[in-house]
């Protein structure tokens, strides 16, 4: 049966397919391809076999109508019906390989498969060694159907020679178990690769909800932030015993007189009066040991806290910071005057600058 192909017809003369199926590497040389780019390791043994990889797997096959004759039920007679018959890719690469390594020595087998794992790979194992040194060197990166081959000898041993020698058996045995640790690898490879992806796809799960308690953290904090400048803004400072409200004529209830620094007696502002700062000054604080404590359950409750600083060497006194001063004002107006012991009412005002 005659099959049309695009690029290496093989047929069943080996002679004809050699001229076909693939050109010489001396053609192949001339028409410009690559023979010792391709870095090939050949630390295997040398054998009669030849392992060969990078092998074209998607040949563009022809189709073919022929006529075939089936008897027709109606008049008991042959009557020509057209079918189409289709080449194997892979029959046709074995086909190829022995029309092209069949030159250099008898060739007693092709081994192709089709399976992922062999996909574009071959063996070709011939009668003896000397044939297979000399096929590899000479077809060495020969672009057979435009992808040029890479060639070295086969690391193990052919079920051909196996059988000629007398060590099929055991041969045929570590086949197997050498087959059977690479499933097992393969299915721990893959066992590890779907752990490692859940985990991976799990920590952007927890990435992504991190990101939005985040965002929804700080669109509170803008909020809050908002609504207390706004405050503010309405009323700059609230109306205190002990000084008036902002814009009250002087002197409407506030103190006498205004103490005197201690350097050439420059008026000193008095803390009630002291501008905006996003660090509190505590005063009037019990000595016990636990005070620290109690400050940073009462502050951290407002926005914007950062932490409590106690002064060393120094009791009764403390020092609250926040991130700015409108976070800091709303804690002074809401602990003014707390009563943090049971003769101890605390006093908050802004800290110096």
């Amino acid at each position: 049966m005659d099959v049309v192909m695009t690029q290496a017809p093989p047929t069943e003369d080996t002679t004809a397919d050699a001229s076909t199926s693939a050109p010489a590497p001396a053609a192949a040389a001339a028409a410009g391809a690559p023979t010792t780019d391709m870095a090939v390791d050949n630390t295997p043994v040398p054998s009669p076999t030849l392992y060969i990889k990078n092998l074209n797997e998607k040949i563009k096959l022809d189709v073919i109508p022929h006529h075939h004759y089936f008897p027709d039920s109606l008049t008991n007679s042959a009557s020509p019906l057209p079918a189409i018959y289709f080449y194997n890719h892979l029959v046709v690469l074995k086909k190829s390989l022995k029309a092209l390594f069949g030159q250099y020595g008898q060739v007693l087998e092709i081994v192709a498969h089709s399976n992922i794992r062999m996909r574009g790979q071959a063996f070709v194992v011939f009668e003896d060694q000397e044939s297979a040194s000399k096929a590899l060197a000479e077809v060495q990166s020969f672009p057979l159907y435009g992808k040029p081959m890479v060639i070295q000898f086969s690391k193990s041993k052919s079920d051909v020679h196996a059988k000629k020698d007398g060590d099929f058996d055991e041969h045929h045995k570590q086949r197997l178990l050498t087959k059977e640790k690479f499933a097992n690898d393969f299915k721990h490879k893959k066992r590890q690769q779907k752990l490692q992806a859940k985990q991976q796809a799990l920590a952007q799960e927890q990435q992504r909800l991190h990101e939005e308690q985040h965002a929804a953290h700080l669109a509170q904090q803008q909020q809050q932030q908002a609504l207390f400048a706004q405050q503010q803004q309405q009323n700059p400072y609230h109306p205190h015993p002990q000084y008036p409200p902002y814009g009250a004529p002087a002197g409407a209830g506030a103190p006498s007189s205004l103490p005197s620094g201690a350097a050439g007696g420059v008026p000193m502002v008095p803390d009630e009066y002291l501008p905006r700062n996003s660090i509190l000054f505590l005063q009037n604080l019990p000595q016990e040991s636990t005070v620290e404590a109690q400050l940073v359950s009462l502050f951290q409750q407002y926005p914007g806290f950062k932490e409590v600083r106690m002064v060393p060497g120094k009791k009764g006194i403390a020092f609250v910071e926040y991130d700015n001063e409108y976070y800091s004002a709303a804690a002074k107006t809401a602990l003014a005057d707390y009563q943090i012991g049971p003769e101890h009412k605390m006093k908050v005002t802004f800290a110096r600058k």
